[in-house]
């Protein structure tokens, strides 16, 4: 009963930034439960504690009842990754890759690839990231100007 009040609170909790969502995620389509872990992981995310979002992610991505969220899944456990404090790059890379095969506008993992690039001196594919926004959601997306603020910001 503890459980099932924690989620529920949880659900009305929304957290923005790394959850950056799917171009084609429709909640009404994923169980209830997904949403509730995905917002959760999403909370360890804000606040920073990506060993526990890595452990819920990993746990999800097993499952088969993920709905649309699948690729929004994938884009959060490459960000994870790619946020410890060792960062694992191959991993964060595979699950990017996995999160633009299940969906290859998804903005949120074109973005996170192209900050990825960046952390493996990779300026150039970067660029190649934000060109790709560019055509999907145009220069006013988050997505697009997160990614170009990292690019300017970048030192090799």
């Amino acid at each position: 009963m503890k459980k099932l009040l924690i989620l529920l609170m949880l659900t009305s909790f929304n957290v923005s930034g790394a959850g950056t969502e799917s171009s084609n995620s429709d909640s009404s389509t994923t169980p209830d439960q997904i949403n509730s872990l995905y917002e959760l992981a999403e909370k360890h995310i804000y606040n920073k504690k990506y060993d526990k979002s890595l452990k819920l992610l990993k746990k999800l991505t097993k499952r088969e009842d993920l709905g649309t969220r699948r690729a929004d899944i994938y884009n959060l456990l490459g960000f994870s990754y790619r946020k410890l404090e060792n960062p694992e790059l191959d991993k964060s890379f595979a699950a990017y890759m996995m999160a633009l095969e299940i969906d290859p506008e998804h903005a949120g993992a074109h973005e996170y690839l192209g900050e990825l690039y960046l952390m493996r001196d990779q300026k150039n594919q970067a660029m190649r990231m934000l060109s790709k926004l560019e055509n999907l959601v145009g220069k006013n997306a988050e997505e697009y100007k997160d990614l170009l603020k990292a690019i300017e910001n970048y030192q090799s």
